[in-house]
Order: C-alpha cells, then sequence, then structure tokens
C-alpha cells in the first residue's frame, strides 16, 4: 500500500530584517532559503517546548480553580479530564 503525503503551501509575509536574517543563515548553511525555512520549521515543531506543557496540558490546567476545588465545575468531561 503506498502512503501519500500532503503537503500545504502556505504564502506568508515577512519583514524585510527577518527575510534578510534568514537569507544569511541560509547562506551560511549553504541552502536555499526555502529548503532552510522548511527545515526550521519542521525542527520547531519536533522538539518538545522547553520545560513547557504541551498545549492541551496548558489548557486544561488553566481551567483549575485557584483553590483547586473541582466539585464547583458543572461539566463533566472537564471535570473527570481534572480528576487525573
Amino acid at each position: 500500500m503506498k502512503t501519500t503525503v500532503v503537503k500545504h503551501r502556505k504564502l506568508i509575509d515577512v519583514k524585510p530584517y527577518v527575510f534578510d536574517v534568514l537569507s544569511l543563515e541560509a547562506a551560511r548553511e549553504g541552502v536555499s532559503l526555502k529548503k532552510y525555512i522548511e527545515d526550521l520549521l519542521e525542527r520547531s515543531c519536533r522538539k518538545p517546548a522547553s520545560g513547557k506543557s504541551s498545549g492541551i496540558s496548558r489548557l486544561i490546567g488553566s481551567a483549575i480553580p485557584r483553590d483547586k476545588d473541582i466539585s464547583s465545575i458543572e461539566d463533566d468531561r472537564l471535570k473527570y479530564l481534572l480528576s487525573k
């Protein structure tokens, strides 16, 4: 079975100084600017945030009441998640 990889194209606007810095870094590494930016984005998605919790953990953590008492929460699904 053949697996297809879906690629997304996105036109983005960057400020001139950002373009200049990225162009210089790409030239230092000997790759095209496009390839450099693609690699930079892929690397930033692979590594875990430095000491930070994942997005869902941050969202759940922000739902915990200040007094840590979840009995006042009316949403059963949220209460279940917070109890774990």
